[in-house]
């Protein structure tokens, strides 16, 4: 059966409900899209603004530790990612690092893994399930970020390294969120200069464009997630377009990106958001079709907080 369209959904809009829309006739073997909409009772600049406010993820439930970049020189970065860290509860993900191969379990690369098993190798027997193996783990996460956002400053999309999934197989973060920007069609048609800087980043920019870099510690499949987020802002008076490019999660989705449309009506804003997912873990022996429900309800989980919390933040707003 057919998705019913966006007209079906006024009502429900009006009576602030999120309307969800899969489309999975756009979806390849690993991409999970979904849109989802809202109409908030405030004002687009409001909006926008508790929008800006939720960037670093503080009220995202899950949320356990964040920061922002706001300067690249080495004193700036290690001061913006010192409390990246294991807490001492965490220690079973520590142990997980310390005996690191290449699989499914962590999104890293090649030559971070053999940093990682090069760290757990300078630390004695005594040493690997105590307060030494927490620091040096925590050490590790925060080299990996850091390796990570620099890349991503120099090269954009094209500088992030692939995730070893075996000893042949690898997934390419990169190429999937080359694959999702050049999916926004309605976005390069009527924004083609936002488009180009979604695309081409940091080649190409605009002097109107805001951009902000924040890593997040959260909480996920009870585990602790270490994520890079890139926003990028285009806000005007009949408009705003918000893009939250998730360009390193070191597990569950290989990449995420998500893109926010504000449009103002009335004294409503509807408020519209594409989400792009990739994970090779949609791929089960369990079968596509399954695999896929069980894909979209952990990118619903993910993106759904957005717009819960702006629901909630602008109830009742004039």
């Amino acid at each position: 059966m057919e998705n019913p369209s966006l007209k079906d959904h006024v009502k429900e809009l009006y009576d602030g409900e999120i309307v969800l829309l899969n489309q999975p006739e756009r979806e390849s073997a690993s991409q999970l899209d979904v849109l989802m909409l809202v109409m908030v009772p405030a004002p687009m600049n409001k909006t926008v603004k508790t929008l800006q406010g939720q960037a670093t993820g503080d009220d995202t439930s899950g949320t356990l530790a964040n920061g922002e970049f706001k300067a690249s020189t080495p004193d700036a970065l290690d001061q913006v990612l010192a409390p990246v860290m294991f807490a001492n509860d965490e220690m079973p993900e520590v142990e997980k690092l310390l005996t690191i191969d290449a699989g499914d379990t962590y999104n890293f690369s090649r030559d971070e893994i053999k940093m990682i098993r090069e760290r757990a190798k300078n630390l004695s027997d005594a040493e690997k399930d105590g307060p030494a193996a927490l620091q040096a783990m925590s050490k590790v996460m925060r080299d990996v970020l850091k390796g990570r956002y620099l890349a991503y400053q120099k090269e954009g999309m094209a500088g992030l390294a692939p995730y070893q999934f075996s000893s042949t197989k690898q997934v390419d973060p990169a190429a999937e969120l080359i694959t999702a920007t050049e999916d926004l069609h309605l976005v390069k048609e009527r924004f083609p200069d936002y488009h180009a800087c979604l695309r081409y980043y940091p080649v190409k920019s605009l002097p109107r464009l805001v951009h902000r870099y924040f890593w997040v510690k959260q909480r996920e499949s009870d585990r602790p997630l270490f994520v890079l987020k890139h926003w990028i802002l285009d806000i005007q008076s009949d408009y705003a377009l918000i893009t939250e490019r998730r360009f390193y999660l070191n597990h569950s989705l290989s990449s995420l990106q998500i893109v926010i449309g504000c449009l103002p009506h009335d004294d409503h804003t509807l408020v519209v958001l594409l989400n792009q997912a990739f994970t090779e873990k949609v791929n089960m022996k369990i079968g596509q079709t399954i695999a896929k429900a069980i894909g979209h309800r952990e990118v619903e989980k993910n993106i759904r907080p957005i717009f819960e919390n702006l629901r909630s933040a602008l109830s009742g707003n004039p």
